[in-house]
């Protein structure tokens, strides 16, 4: 699958009341604590992959990203599995992988129209919303493209443009962060 995804810095309060007006549906509220791990074959930092044990509400979820197919969003091919968290990272760490880092946010789910409007609130960065889409493998690249146009005019109606989108994972954000 792909995940279509744009993320932007923006305070929340006034788009999330608009966004209610326009009929987009609250899908409920989750604590998130991500760990993300490094490969003893290659660094992910520098390959753009990224490999995470996520807790939401206490469930385990563990996820591949590949590498992003564009440089104004977030979009790449995703992978995801339900998992028992401790154990996971057990048999990471057999395997040789390290944690690289934790982010901890909450996020608000509404969805509209075909997408999902997260608005996260993330610890030590603050408020950013991330638009996001999942899409087939099968989808060539004329489509992909035109589901991430799709992302950017929803944005335009909020005055968002393009040069606003964040490419970096918020675990670069808080690494970069903790380094200021």
């Amino acid at each position: 699958m792909y995940e279509v995804e744009v993320k932007v810095k923006v305070p929340h309060a006034k788009m999330k009341e608009d966004l209610i007006k326009k009929g987009a549906v609250f899908s409920g509220t989750e604590k998130q604590s991500d760990t993300y791990f490094n490969s003893p074959l290659r660094d992910f930092s520098k390959t753009d992959e990224a490999l995470r044990i996520r807790s939401v509400n206490g469930a385990g979820e563990m996820t591949y990203k590949g590498k992003k197919i564009d440089t104004v969003s977030k979009t790449r091919p995703e992978y995801n599995s339900p998992v028992n968290e401790d154990e996971m990272k057990e048999i990471l760490a057999a395997l040789g992988f390290f944690v690289s880092g934790a982010v901890n946010k909450t996020r608000e789910i509404y969805l509209w129209e075909d997408f999902v409007v997260g608005f996260d609130t993330v610890e030590g960065l603050g408020e950013f919303i991330e638009v996001e889409r999942n899409i087939g493998e099968e989808t060539g690249p004329k489509e992909i493209q035109n589901e991430i146009d799709r992302v950017f005019d929803f944005l335009s109606g909020y005055g968002i443009t393009r040069k606003e989108s964040i490419t970096m994972s918020y675990l670069e954000m808080v690494a970069a962060a903790k380094t200021k």
